[in-house]
Parts: C-alpha cells; sequence; structure tokens
C-alpha cells in the first residue's frame, strides 16, 4: 500500500492518513489486518477508499461518532458490519435521527454537500458498543474508551500493549474542541479529555492531526484549556451588555464563517450558548430582562 496513504502503527495495525491532511471533510482513520478485516471510521476520501477495496473485503467498520465525515463512507462498503457506541446508534441508523442529533432543519445544511451528495443515510448497525468492551481481533485487541462530549456516544480506542490511542475528534487541531451540535455537551468533552490524560498513551492518533508521539498529556491540557480560554473572550465581550445575536456576529470562537455561512453559524450560536449557559451557572455572567447578558459586578 502506499506509504503516504498507510502508516504502520503495528504489524496488523494501519493508520489512514486522509485525504488533505485528514482536514475536514475527510478525516483519518485505521486499517486492521487481523482476524477479520477492520476499519476504524470511513471519512479518508476516494483514493484511500479504492485500495483498501483493492486489499479485500472489510468485515467490521467501527465508527468513532455519526459525523459524516466519519461515517459518510460506510456506503461504499455494504457487506461490512456496521459497530458504534449506543448512544450515537440512532443517527447512523436513519437520516431523521442524524437531523435530531445535530439540529440541522435540512440535510442541505450541512457542510460542503457536494462532499456528502445525499447528505445522511440509514445504515443497519450490526453492535451496539460500550464502555470498556474489549474488541479482539486476533493479534489486535482495542479496549472501547466513551468519551461523550464531542457527540453523546463518541468514543476513542486504546491498544494497551503499545499504549496506543485513538483519541478521534479529541484531536488536538488548532481550532480546539468542538461541541457545534445541539446534543454535544461542553462539560463532557473536559471530562473526556481529562479521562484520555489518565490514560497516559504513549502514541496518540487523531482523526485530524494526525500521529502524535511527545508530550500527550499537555498537548491535551492545552487543549481542554483552550474552552477556558473561549470563556474569557466572551466575558472580555460582555464588558458592555450584549445579545446573543450581536455576540454571533462577532465570530468570537470561529473568527470567520466559510461557506455555507449558515451552518458555520449555527456551529457558532450553538457553542456559544453552550458557553453562555456554563457561565450564567458559574455566577460570572447574567441575563437581563431584555436578553441580553452582561459580567456580574
Amino acid at each position: 500500500m502506499n506509504e503516504e496513504m498507510f502508516i504502520q502503527l503495528l504489524p496488523k495495525l494501519l493508520f489512514i492518513s486522509g485525504e488533505q491532511g485528514g482536514r475536514f471533510p475527510y478525516s483519518n482513520g485505521l486499517l486492521i489486518e487481523g482476524n477479520r478485516r477492520v476499519l476504524v471510521d470511513t471519512g479518508f476520501g476516494v483514493s484511500r477508499r479504492e485500495k483498501i477495496l483493492a486489499g479485500g473485503r472489510v468485515d467490521v467498520i467501527i465508527n468513532t461518532h455519526f459525523h459524516l465525515d466519519h461515517a459518510y463512507g460506510n456506503k461504499y462498503f455494504p457487506q461490512a458490519k456496521i459497530w458504534v457506541h449506543t448512544l450515537d446508534a440512532p443517527p447512523i441508523r436513519s437520516a431523521d435521527q442524524f437531523m435530531a442529533y445535530t439540529g440541522f432543519s435540512e440535510p442541505s445544511d450541512f457542510p460542503v454537500p457536494e462532499h456528502f451528495p445525499g447528505g445522511p443515510s440509514g445504515r443497519e448497525v450490526d453492535r451496539e458498543l460500550s464502555d470498556g468492551e474489549v474488541l479482539d481481533f486476533g493479534d489486535i485487541a482495542l479496549k472501547v474508551i466513551h468519551t461523550p462530549g464531542h457527540t453523546r456516544g463518541h468514543i476513542a480506542l486504546f491498544e494497551p500493549q503499545a499504549g496506543i490511542l485513538f483519541s478521534g475528534d479529541i484531536d488536538l487541531s488548532s481550532f480546539g474542541p468542538w461541541y457545534g451540535n445541539v446534543r454535544s455537551d461542553l462539560e463532557e468533552f473536559v471530562a473526556s479529555i481529562n479521562r484520555l490524560i489518565d490514560l497516559n498513551p504513549k502514541i496518540l492518533v487523531t482523526s485530524h492531526a494526525g500521529i502524535i508521539g511527545d508530550h500527550i498529556p499537555e498537548r491535551l491540557k492545552r487543549y481542554a484549556a483552550m474552552i477556558d480560554l473561549r470563556d474569557e473572550q466572551i466575558l472580555k465581550h460582555l464588558q458592555v451588555p450584549r445579545g446573543a445575536a450581536d455576540l454571533l456576529d462577532r465570530k468570537i470562537i470561529f473568527q470567520r464563517y466559510p461557506e455555507p455561512q449558515k451552518a458555520y453559524r449555527f456551529f457558532e450560536q450553538t457553542m456559544l450558548e453552550k458557553h453562555l449557559k456554563r457561565l450564567v451557572k458559574q455566577g460570572k455572567i447574567v441575563r437581563k430582562s431584555d436578553g441580553k447578558y452582561k459580567t456580574c459586578a
């Protein structure tokens, strides 16, 4: 296989480098050549998919979560069994549930519709995963680590012998943690990052930032700290009372809204709402009778 596309982590465990460096709308994945042929996520792009298909049938697909840049490629492996955490099984099974879990009003709202033509489609889930399960594929066994926050059923996968952790969209990207769906949860995201820190992996493999082999706990801590930095940025903007719409126009989190702007404004709005609720709960801001927020004296 092309070395640029596939990197050997262990004799039967390969890292799949997604097209465009795994940047959205692509993602990185794993290929296990064990007693079954297994893919972890399917968002790596056409060129990688063709190489994998040329190597034989895929028996199992494990989706770290339901987002299309991780699961849209499932449809190109129709014989594969789909495994996903129980809490993310509904949006894999049903396009209607996909919409409910994201908060979009219609599939065309999703960014890069040309990359996901037709939007989400239902696919049978053959096995619902749970936290702590060990998935044994012969020479390779992966432990399921439930890491909610990005989505309710987001998982990481840990190979304990070599200390390899596939962390999915706890990805250490420069953007930072993303929780822009209605069922994403900011506090759960922080707890999940801390759980991965406690695992102390030797190698961190991520969906969008590749393979990381040094200073992993420190990098995860800095990644989590970006949530607090966003809090601080919002507080600075609320030295003067402002409504949610005014904050949205200030592009505090995304800094710019690429096309389709409607979708990215939705992401910003959803993430801002989570921060505002958190800051109100912490007693750092109040919501006035006119709907505007301001810092507490």
